[in-house]
């Protein structure tokens, strides 16, 4: 919350290695992030990493407006 008032942030980021499936699966599957992109040798050890983010608000679809006759 500090970061998004203060810093006007609109997500959280971290980076997970491609093989680690079970962060992986925590990260989707529990805690609701994205996979916003894969970094290519990210590691030291040369690893690609995916760059996982998490809106702090999801952007909800705009709702249609209905037309009245009058």
């Amino acid at each position: 919350r500090e970061m998004q008032e203060v810093f006007g942030a609109e997500y959280v980021s971290l980076h997970v290695r491609k093989s680690n499936s079970a962060a992986f699966h925590l990260y989707t599957q529990t805690l609701g992030y994205d996979t916003h992109a894969v970094e290519e040798k990210y590691y030291a050890d040369g690893e690609d990493a995916y760059d996982m983010r998490k809106p702090f608000h999801k952007k909800e679809p705009k709702a249609k407006k209905k037309k009245t006759k009058g």
